[in-house]
């Protein structure tokens, strides 16, 4: 049994990493669009905004996923 847990954590720290990097990715992207001034950051917020509403359409638990990010995005704020 510790040998089952043992792999299922794991797989949750590969996936948390390769959520980071995925998110590290866009975070590099979207500092050189501001930096190198191709972009407004309201041009970005509202692109990035889009895309969560086409990502949440194809999502079961809309309102699930909708409450979480205004936590992410609350907790953010605060720091």
């Amino acid at each position: 049994m510790g040998t089952v847990l043992q792999f299922k954590k794991k797989s949750a720290m590969s996936e948390a990493l390769r959520l980071k990097e995925v998110s590290d990715a866009l975070d590099h992207i979207i500092l050189t669009a501001i930096q190198e001034k191709k972009m407004d950051p309201y041009e970005i917020a509202g692109l990035l905004s889009h895309r969560l509403g086409t990502l949440m359409k194809g999502f079961s638990y809309k309102d699930a996923l909708w409450e979480l990010c205004q936590k992410v995005v609350k907790r953010q704020a605060v720091l």
